[in-house]
């Protein structure tokens, strides 16, 4: 419990300055950096996972890493249905290209292993599919969240940790039936239902009253609100024009999906642990284990939202 913790605090002091802070602007740039770390480890711990059942070539390897990080390099690409409003100065590294065409490329190339490789089956072709979108489109989503705004980073942040931080203290508590007891048996319908209500209600009222928690006058406003916003959706969507009612009505039903989301997420990484038979991912981080121990609910989140403000955006723009 003592590495759990002192883990703990070591990744809030090294990563909440780099998530939270626009200034000075290259902060932003060591965010990106870090990201494409974390893809990197990303895709071998999920390598390192499936060699559990046989083992990949390292060819395969440098293959699906470097697809890997194309998908994530152009976030350019995929923000721009967005056609964000971004804080002037944040330099976005990406290869704005359409996202088809790394699609072709990702699905060539995979393809072609088929033929070039000898022992690269149908089943590889999956698990490199699932390694290089999960990890890929996973942290890419993670970055145009920050990029278009800390408050939508944070309000992501929010729901994963309020929804895992009830949910297991109510399944402690009150927990009596288990909801997936074959993938993961401490989790209880109690808990998650606790974790979902108030996960959903603590990341709303972040999101509908951010320009009163934030003000520009107030405590820190000047650092995470400098231009005033006044909910997740202002100066986003010509949502953020409407009412607080209707804002409300479309953001509580958008973060019950995301914590919802979040404990899928959680569920699937816990599925593959146990298909494969590990206990964690890696173990880069002691007490926690690795990447995607810690980042399983966000990354399925960040996937999610990337395709639900998409589509907000291209119905309701500015």
């Amino acid at each position: 419990m003592k590495k759990r913790i002192i883990t703990a605090i070591v990744l809030i002091l090294l990563l909440l300055p780099i998530t939270v802070l626009n200034y000075p602007k290259w902060v932003f740039n060591i965010f990106q950096v870090v990201m494409l770390l974390f893809v990197i480890m990303g895709a071998l711990e999920l390598i390192h996972m499936y060699e559990k059942e046989k083992p990949i070539k390292i060819v395969v390897q440098v293959v699906i890493i470097v697809l890997s990080l194309l998908t994530y390099m152009n976030v350019g690409g995929m923000i721009a249905p967005l056609n964000p409003q971004v804080l002037p100065g944040l330099f976005l590294i990406t290869l704005n290209l359409n996202p088809v065409i790394i699609l072709s490329f990702v699905t060539v190339i995979l393809l072609s292993l088929l033929v070039f490789i000898d022992d690269f089956s149908g089943s590889d072709l999956g698990k490199a599919f699932t390694i290089i979108n999960y990890i890929g489109l996973g942290a890419a989503s993670i970055t145009i969240l920050r990029y278009l705004g800390v408050r939508f980073i944070v309000y992501v942040a929010l729901i994963s940790m309020m929804t895992d931080i009830f949910a297991y203290f109510f399944g402690i508590a009150f927990g009596k039936h288990k909801m997936a007891p074959r993938i993961s048996p401490k989790k209880s319908w109690e808990g998650a239902i606790a974790g979902t209500f108030f996960g959903t209600i603590i990341a709303s009222s972040f999101a509908i009253f951010y320009g009163v928690i934030f003000s520009p006058d107030g405590f820190l406003g000047y650092i995470f609100n400098p231009d005033g916003y006044q909910t997740i959706f202002d100066n986003f969507t010509s949502i953020g024009n409407e009412h607080l009612l209707i804002q409300a009505l479309i953001i509580i039903p958008i973060t019950l999906l995301g914590s919802i989301s979040a404990q899928i997420g959680d569920l699937v990484a816990s599925k593959l642990k146990r298909n494969y038979k590990i206990k964690d991912f890696g173990n880069i981080f002691p007490g926690h284990g690795g990447i995607l121990d810690r980042f399983d609910s966000i990354i399925f989140i960040g996937i999610m939202f990337l395709g639900i403000f998409i589509l907000i955006k291209q119905f309701y723009p500015m």
